[in-house]
């Protein structure tokens, strides 16, 4: 029986709830940073790290811990969900927690569009229609400048990364991006046209944007919050195109969001894309010659976490090629996630799982990434 969402909104405050309580007897030793490593490879690992939070103030403990762990070194970046989205002075207060650090931590946030909009008019922010309503009411001209517009709004509040555009074929029954019109069409060409007007504006404000859900969301039957959604049915190349059309432009996205999808034809043993070396360094890297920072989508969620634990989902990322890992840190809350994560991987590297390379190779890449003009500091939340 399928449960309402209002209960499944409950049931999540609740897991997310008891996670934070058990997470808090580590906290002390989080805080003050005991045990954690120092050396070259600890600072690589931290550099590929995008976490989230609890709590939706500056008061929260677990964005305190989080923006302290960013001005150590151990996080490089931190991403925004609607349980962190209060009032625009919460947002502020939030935002000057992580304004400073190891350089320039990268703060992302869910700025699609429509539905997927996490900042709003109640925010002071421009309403930006869905992806389906842009390209049905606007050129890609006319978008590139409404995109160019929330970028400044994102801008001027401090965040330098948005999680969009979606580069998915759309299917209006598809319950995760049909039903919700965050797709631009069904044509590869139109599909880019209007991903770039996306990139391009937002670039123009100095956001950063992460280009998804690869290889193709959008004909899939299920939703990857709730498991690995199998595509290998529904899948055609036709979904690959916008992809690669996006990567070949002369501007392509400086980051590109892996999905929790199965695609048998192009990953016979099973993996979801996000963990696939078929997928993300055979298919993205190789095929598509795609040389941008490739993220994963929540490796918690549901997808990945019943299949298998943080340690093996982070490891399998990275040796599929993934080089930001997003872990939104909240049903199973754990302080001292950042410094599990390079023993993880340190123990990964010693058993012949990953090279040394491949993580030093993909902290470069975040780092230039994170170094680049596209990237501007956090400004001051507190001004007005």
């Amino acid at each position: 029986m399928k449960l309402p969402r209002a209960v499944k909104r409950l049931a999540r405050i609740a897991r997310g709830g008891l996670g934070m309580a058990i997470g808090m007897a580590y906290y002390p030793v989080a805080w003050f940073g005991w045990f954690r490593a120092r050396d070259p490879l600890a600072a690589a690992v931290s550099e590929l790290l995008l976490v989230g939070f609890h709590g939706a103030s500056s008061a929260s403990p677990s964005a305190r811990l989080l923006a302290r762990q960013v001005r150590r070194g151990q996080v490089g970046a931190v991403f925004f969900v609607h349980q962190n989205v209060g009032s625009i002075a919460q947002l502020k207060g939030l935002l000057q927690l992580f304004g400073g650090g190891a350089g320039t931590p990268l703060l992302a946030i869910d700025h699609e569009g429509g539905v997927v909009q996490r900042l709003t008019e109640a925010h002071g922010f421009t309403r930006v229609p869905s992806a389906r309503e842009v390209a049905a009411g606007l050129s890609p001209d006319e978008a590139c400048e409404l995109y160019a517009q929330a970028g400044r709004e994102l801008a001027t509040l401090g965040f330098n990364l948005n999680l969009g555009p979606v580069l998915d074929v759309d299917e209006p029954g598809n319950p995760a991006i049909g039903v919700f019109g965050r797709a631009y069409g069904t044509d590869p060409e139109c599909i880019a046209r209007y991903a770039q007007a996306f990139v391009d504006g937002f670039a123009s404000a100095g956001i950063l944007c992460a280009a998804k859900h690869f290889p193709g969301h959008g004909r899939a039957v299920s939703d990857s919050h709730d498991g690995v959604a199998d595509i290998s049915a529904t899948w055609t190349e036709a979904e690959l195109e916008p992809f690669a059309r996006a990567v070949a432009s002369p501007h392509p996205p400086p980051l590109m969001m892996t999905g929790h999808l199965r695609l048998d034809s192009m990953a016979p043993d099973g993996c979801p894309a996000t963990l696939s070396p078929a997928l993300v360094t055979g298919l993205l890297r190789e095929r598509l010659g795609y040389r941008g920072v490739v993220v994963t989508d929540d490796l918690d969620m549901g997808a990945i976490s019943r299949i298998m634990g943080r340690r093996q989902a982070v490891v399998q990322a990275l040796a599929a090629g993934s080089d930001l890992l997003m872990v939104k840190n909240l049903f199973r809350y754990d302080p001292l996630m950042p410094q599990r994560a390079v023993g993880w991987v340190r123990r990964a590297i010693a058993r012949g799982e990953l090279s040394e390379e491949q993580v030093l190779q993909a902290a470069q890449r975040v780092r230039a990434l994170r170094a680049g003009p596209g990237v501007r500091p956090a400004v001051d939340a507190t001004r007005p």
